[in-house]
């Protein structure tokens, strides 16, 4: 178990920092020797598959130091690529893949460790409809953000796929991280992307009334550890 600070969706990456005893001791047990190549290279061990571990955002305590009560639901990142530093640190690139539910939290030793559940991904009823509402919503967002910037929107390229729709929509928007972890929790495709459209439609209406909201700022490009 990796917690952080931070959400960790299917399908989205996280590159992350490792440079704490009891993480760089978790790395050395899933990697052993085998370091995956740059992303898009084909791994050293394909027949394994890459290397798994478990992300679940912290509700109490920290990333650095003792033990920190995470959430219930977390995701599985795979580690696409990694680099060893001569200090021992390590950089990964990972992806989410599947989401869990912790069971139970034993002792932290040698480090954070979790039983879990995987998680069915449900489509819901009516998804077709909810991702058109999703879609529409989040065009708008991004034509709103773009007319703050004073830049021409991007492009909006979703997948067919409502889970993986969902999921994209919740990770591209600018959110507290409280927020995509409720997003994270909901149980089917189909409320995912409902309660998507609806806070990008609110966001683009706050952007366009009243201008951006005031945020703390966040780290999203990298964890601590």
């Amino acid at each position: 178990m990796f917690p952080l600070s931070t959400v960790l969706l299917p399908g989205a990456s996280l590159p992350l920092h490792v440079f704490e005893e009891r993480y760089r001791t978790m790395m050395g047990d899933l990697l052993g020797d085998d370091i995956p190549g740059p992303p898009g290279a084909a791994p050293q061990k394909s027949n394994d598959g890459p290397p798994l571990f478990g992300v679940a955002r912290i509700r109490e305590g920290l990333e650095v130091g003792g033990r920190a009560e995470t959430h219930a639901v977390g995701t599985i990142a795979a580690i696409e690529w990694m680099q060893r530093q001569p200090d021992g640190t390590m950089e990964l690139l990972t992806r989410g893949t599947l989401r869990f539910r912790i069971l139970e939290r034993p002792d932290d030793g040698p480090y954070p460790r979790a039983i879990v559940e995987f998680l069915e991904e449900r489509l819901g009823d009516d998804a077709a409809d909810a991702l058109d509402f999703a879609t529409r919503a989040f065009i708008r967002y991004g034509r709103a953000v773009a007319q703050l910037l004073r830049t021409e929107p991007e492009p909006v390229e979703l997948p067919d796929d409502p889970v993986r729709a969902s999921y994209m929509i919740a990770g591209t928007m600018t959110l507290e991280q409280s927020v995509v972890q409720a997003l994270l929790e909901t149980r089917t495709a189909t409320e995912r992307l409902v309660r998507a459209g609806q806070i990008a439609r609110r966001e683009a209406n706050l952007l366009t009334v009243i201008g951006p909201p005031a945020r703390q700022p966040t780290m999203r490009s990298s964890s601590l550890n």
